[in-house]
């Protein structure tokens, strides 16, 4: 059978039609399978994270992250081909990140979160560092957002881990910090017993600081308040190493000295004042607020460390002349 030209011109148009479409088809498939294999690849950037500001366009973020154009259009494709057209403002982690899993988190709102901790022990001198060097926003200057109506900042503040966005106002951590902390001290000044000599919850906070200083483990804090609050029944001064230190912050190089401990014009030099200093040396834990609350003066009025983390307790002073030597002395002999 021999075809006439007419059908011969129809047969080879449909034999070029299909050649085509199978080269559409492949090239298709090279290009969906060398943007899915591209989109399973790390996002090779020095920079650890990225912040896309409101309305910026996804060509703006490429430029960022300098992305080349052969990339620039493998990942136009896959993003047409997984569908995603809306990308959300936010500070996003870029640290191994594939393209897919920066996408699906800017495509969501996956918002990078930071972590802030708020350290038993510490002072607001080193919490200022600490939010000077983290991702927060310092609204707070001087911490003059916390309450006013308080007789003291220091040691008001809840010791927790708090999780906020970039560039967060460090006011909102400090706040909720404060208000917990309030409510528990309240609670927990309640249950205050009648042998405890602490008047005003403000006494207790104080003490506390001081009890979390000295306590190298919350097994002895009891009987660290209990030494404390022994001394303030008997009138006796306290003479606790950590309310100096505190007295000549942000300036103490590490040593107390001999005129350190004379000093009269330190007015957290519980060696030569009476009774509590003015206000509280470091952010309390509850432990240490709830031995000084929950507690009762002991029958030792001294204690020396002994330089494994805990202390030798002594009920008069030549038991603790003894105890000075052996542990302290001794040792830096």
């Amino acid at each position: 059978m021999v075809l006439g030209e007419p059908t011969l011109l129809l047969f080879l148009r449909k034999f070029k039609f299909i050649q085509i479409l199978s080269l559409f088809v492949f090239l298709s498939l090279v290009v969906i399978g060398t943007t899915t294999s591209f989109s399973h690849s790390l996002i090779s950037n020095k920079s650890t994270t990225i912040t896309i500001e409101k309305g910026q366009s996804l060509n703006t973020v490429l430029r960022q992250l300098s992305v080349t154009s052969g990339e620039e259009f493998l990942l136009k494709a896959y993003l047409y081909t997984s569908g995603i057209d809306f990308i959300q403002a936010g500070h996003y982690e870029l640290v191994d990140k594939t393209w897919r899993q920066f996408f699906a988190d800017i495509s969501n709102g996956s918002i990078k979160q930071y972590k802030f901790k708020i350290q038993e022990g510490s002072n607001l001198f080193e919490l200022k560092k600490l939010i000077q060097s983290s991702n927060l926003n310092f609204d707070c200057p001087k911490f003059s957002c916390l309450d006013p109506g308080l007789a003291f900042h220091e040691g008001t503040l809840m010791p927790d881990t708090y999780f906020y966005k970039h560039n967060s106002p460090v006011s909102t951590i400090l706040l909720h910090s404060q208000a917990a902390f309030i409510d528990y001290s309240q609670s927990i000044w309640k249950l205050k017993t009648s042998l405890n000599p602490l008047k005003t919850l403000d006494d207790a906070i104080i003490l506390a600081s001081i009890v979390e200083k000295e306590a190298g483990n919350d097994d002895e804090k009891s009987i660290i308040a209990g030494v404390f609050l022994n001394r303030l029944n008997l009138k006796m001064r306290l003479q606790a190493d950590p309310t100096i230190i505190y007295g000549l912050l942000p300036n103490f190089n590490g040593n107390i000295t001999k005129k350190n401990l004379k000093d009269p014009s330190n007015k957290y030099n519980t060696y030569q004042i009476s009774g509590l200093p003015p206000t509280p040396i470091s952010i309390v834990s509850k432990s240490s607020l709830e031995a000084v609350i929950l507690g009762e003066p002991n029958e030792y009025l001294y204690f020396v460390a002994k330089g494994d983390g805990t202390h030798y307790f002594s009920r008069n002073y030549a038991e603790h002349l003894q105890a000075v030597r052996k542990y302290q002395l001794n040792k830096a002999l």
